[in-house]
């Protein structure tokens, strides 16, 4: 098959979710399949095609005001029909709503197979950020944007051949989107031999990257009312992540158990350090690489509800679940003092990433629907 994957953002280097992600689709589909790829941001194209090993074409998105909730102008969905022109796309790979599924099927229907990649489910992320605003009018005006954003990406999701959840969760949000159309999950994953287990250590660790809100704000959050309740024998909290921003630096001044380490290229030192690794999600979306990432390295994780979403855990076997503040402590406490119950709960989090995680299972589901989707193929 001939594949054009059109994205928001250069894959590369792959250090963020979506950018690895996009980094391990690619690569899995490269193999057997002739993939060429369109960032709609500016970028090194020659680094991420040589790291890619396929063609990489950059063309800057240009916006236009209006009302919808993302203004693309037309010039630039032109742009992504004549790439998919040129490259003779058999399927177009749209990641996401924000850039290549807007850019793409904002203004017409697609006449290449479409099919957008972890999408068309933003809206629950600004619903999430709009209950957690502190002020009625701060609530008020989210929810607003956020019903913009669903009609919007209702649209879209109608628009598109076929749809790709991370999760059976999101998968029912976008099956209620755009009833009839077909919709598969291929999860995240996790490049499982490269990561190699270790024993608890002696901090707690979160990694993600800060200037996505979600993860500023669930470090914000652990900070302001979690970690005063872990008392004065509270190890070092250990924050890897870039875009920290002014909030989470005062609070990192206030406890000076809590280190701001910021972009952290090589993670394993940092597993090998952690006892547990905290996960206090209280908004965004998907399924989180940082979860699977802890997990492959073997560590007990203390999450939210919101963080272990999508993933086929059982709260006690390979997570410990608490949504409040004392909750939370408590859980992080008692893993401090019971090592062997971390180490079990580590334990069990390796084997299931190991049978249910890994890259190229989690790829395989969107091959097959390329496959299907193609001239020649079964829909």
């Amino acid at each position: 098959m001939r594949i054009l994957v059109v994205t928001p953002i250069l894959p590369y280097p792959a250090d963020s979710g979506t950018r690895i992600r996009l980094a391990r689709v690619v690569g899995a589909l490269r193999r057997r399949h002739e993939v060429t790829l369109l960032s709609l941001e500016a970028g090194d194209a020659a680094g991420a095609a040589r790291a890619l090993g396929i063609p990489v074409h950059v063309e800057p998105a240009r916006s236009r005001p209006g009302l919808a909730p993302v203004g693309i102008a037309p010039e630039t969905t032109a742009a992504v029909w004549r790439a998919a022109a040129a490259a003779r796309a058999d399927v177009v790979h749209l990641q996401g709503t924000f850039g290549a599924a807007a850019a793409a099927l904002q203004r017409r229907r697609a006449t290449v197979p479409a099919v957008i990649d972890d999408g068309c489910v933003y809206h629950l992320s600004y619903e999430r950020a709009a209950a957690l605003a502190p002020s009625a009018l701060g609530r008020a005006r989210g929810a607003l944007r956020a019903w913009r954003l669903r009609r919007f990406e209702r649209a879209l999701a109608r628009r598109a051949h076929a749809l790709v959840a991370v999760s059976e969760d999101e998968a029912r949000l976008m099956r209620a989107l755009a009833p009839g159309r077909r919709v598969i999950v291929a999860p995240n994953g996790v490049d499982v031999d490269a990561v190699a287990p270790s024993p608890p250590g002696d901090a707690l660790l979160f990694v993600g990257l800060l200037g996505y809100a979600p993860n500023r704000d669930a470090m914000e959050w652990f900070a302001r009312e979690v970690l005063p309740r872990l008392g004065p024998e509270v190890p070092e909290v250990l924050v890897a992540g870039r875009d920290p921003g002014p909030a989470l630096e005062a609070l990192a001044r206030a406890h000076p158990r809590l280190r701001l380490l910021g972009f952290v290229p090589e993670l394993a030192p940092l597993y090998a350090r952690a006892a547990v690794f905290v996960n206090p999600m209280r908004g965004g979306g998907g399924t989180r690489l940082k979860m699977l990432g802890a997990m492959a390295a073997g560590k007990a994780v203390v999450s939210t509800t919101i963080g272990a979403e999508g993933l086929a855990l059982t709260p006690g076997r390979e997570v410990v679940i608490a949504d409040t503040p004392a909750a939370f402590a408590a859980a992080v406490r008692e893993l401090l003092k019971d090592g062997g119950r971390a180490a079990r709960l580590g334990q069990a989090a390796r084997a299931l990433v190991e049978a249910r995680y890994r890259w190229e299972a989690c790829v395989a589901p969107i091959e097959a629907l390329y496959a299907s989707l193609a001239p020649g193929g079964t829909a």
